[in-house]
């Protein structure tokens, strides 16, 4: 009998370590093409077993009093509702609303901002490739457009970098397109992975700084009930 209890004793470790040393995968899929826009986010952990995916909203531009416009279809999120498809405007006002609660996050948490750059130390990328093809309808314009998209891809993907592992080289094209007409279309595929044994100290290392902080689970209890308040306000209106 202590045989068999022994060997589902060693049989239950081996399994913990191999959930604990198995990685947590992330696949990002951005592209634009004119008016067309689609995001999509992939993850995938205990050796692809499982499998979820996340389509992220469409932003369109709307203008500086309507804000930005947003529209999301939920029949391939991992959390899906009666409604299929989502939308709604990203104004001044909720941008202030969204500062607010990060002010408060921060305040509910002991040094939320340096457990976030641990967490995001361990985190590995493993593939970058953002492409870009510009046209502002004149050789010259379209010229120093693309001159200034290699600065600012540059400098963005130099300043993301900078806060994880780096396991591959990125690759960024920038290719004007010499016609007579606005045209913008680009690409990004971003692929990064995670200890999920690290995941899962990284979460309860949260929770302990959370808890250390007078009125820090409230604080954080107070912000995600009103984010889950508000969808349903928006579709019963």
């Amino acid at each position: 009998m202590w045989k068999w209890i022994s060997i589902a004793i060693i049989v239950v470790i081996l399994l913990v370590l191999a959930i604990l040393l198995s990685r947590i995968r992330l696949k990002l899929d951005i592209a634009k093409h004119d008016n067309d826009d689609r995001a999509h986010l992939e993850i995938r952990f205990l050796y692809g077993m499982i499998k979820m995916n996340y389509d992220i909203p469409a932003i369109l531009v709307t203008g500086l009093k309507k804000g930005l416009l947003y529209r999301l279809d939920r029949n391939k999120n991992i959390h899906k509702t009666d409604a299929s498809v989502d939308s709604g405007n990203i104004d001044t006002e909720k941008i202030k609303q969204f500062i607010h609660d990060i002010r408060v996050l921060l305040k509910g948490t002991k040094s939320l901002q340096r457990w976030l750059r641990h967490t995001l130390a361990h985190v590995t990328l493993s593939k970058m490739e953002w492409s870009t093809n510009i046209s502002l309808a004149d050789a010259a314009y379209t010229a120093t457009s693309t001159g200034i998209l290699w600065g600012l891809k540059t400098t963005l993907i130099g300043f993301a970098t900078s806060f994880v592992r780096v396991d591959c080289i990125p690759k960024l094209f920038v290719v004007p397109y010499w016609v007579d007409r606005l045209r913008f279309t680009t690409t990004l595929t971003c692929e990064a992975n995670m200890s999920l044994g690290y995941l899962i100290f990284s979460m309860l290392m949260l929770a302990y700084r959370i808890w250390r902080v007078p009125g820090g689970p409230e604080a954080w209890k107070r912000v995600f009930s009103k984010k889950t308040e508000d969808p349903q306000a928006t579709s019963e209106s």
